[in-house]
């Protein structure tokens, strides 16, 4: 089973990346459990998303836990200033297994020197510095994409046939 975590902001998508990539991954077989999880809807806010997902017909098809991921395999950031705020919880759970992706402009060895990590640690380039880090343009896709691609399982078709199933009824031009 891949247990994934998306940390953000309010405003950032990351309720709509874990429904992008938890349909992607029912489309790629897998039986899948999205649930975003965030205090005060209020834009800028910290929040973050989580999905479950277990391959059909293997032996651990059936997704019994629930709530939040405590244990994740793979842990995506799109907003490094959250790493700075504890109460956040971006670290929370992870171990040695444990992927990190960081949306940043800094490089993975200043990160792992800065938190003193064990897990593998990837940089997802930023694109632009913005003074809102709610107005990250697309982070929210860009994660769900880097995600997609981290586990391996999923064909690009599928993760664009969710895109649009996903945001599809919010007109072309969104």
């Amino acid at each position: 089973m891949y247990r994934i975590r998306i940390h953000g902001r309010g405003g950032q998508g990351i309720k709509m990346a874990s429904r992008v990539l938890g349909t992607a991954l029912f489309r790629a077989g897998f039986t899948v459990q999205d649930a975003p999880k965030y205090g005060a809807e209020r834009r800028g806010a910290p929040i973050f998303s989580t999905v479950r997902a277990a391959r059909l017909g293997s032996a651990g098809d059936t997704i019994n836990e629930r709530g939040v991921v405590q244990r994740p395999d793979l842990v995506v950031v799109a907003d490094d200033t959250q790493l700075a705020i504890p109460a956040a919880g971006t670290l929370q759970g992870i171990g040695r297994e444990t992927v990190v992706l960081v949306n940043s402009r800094d490089s993975a060895d200043t990160w792992r020197h800065r938190l003193n990590l064990q897990a593998e640690l990837l940089i997802l380039p930023a694109a632009s510095e913005v003074e809102d880090r709610a107005e990250l343009p697309h982070i929210g896709a860009t994660c769900a994409g880097a995600a997609a691609c981290l586990l391996g399982v999923i064909e690009p078709e599928a993760l664009a046939n969710a895109i649009e199933e996903e945001l599809g009824s919010l007109g072309e031009e969104v």
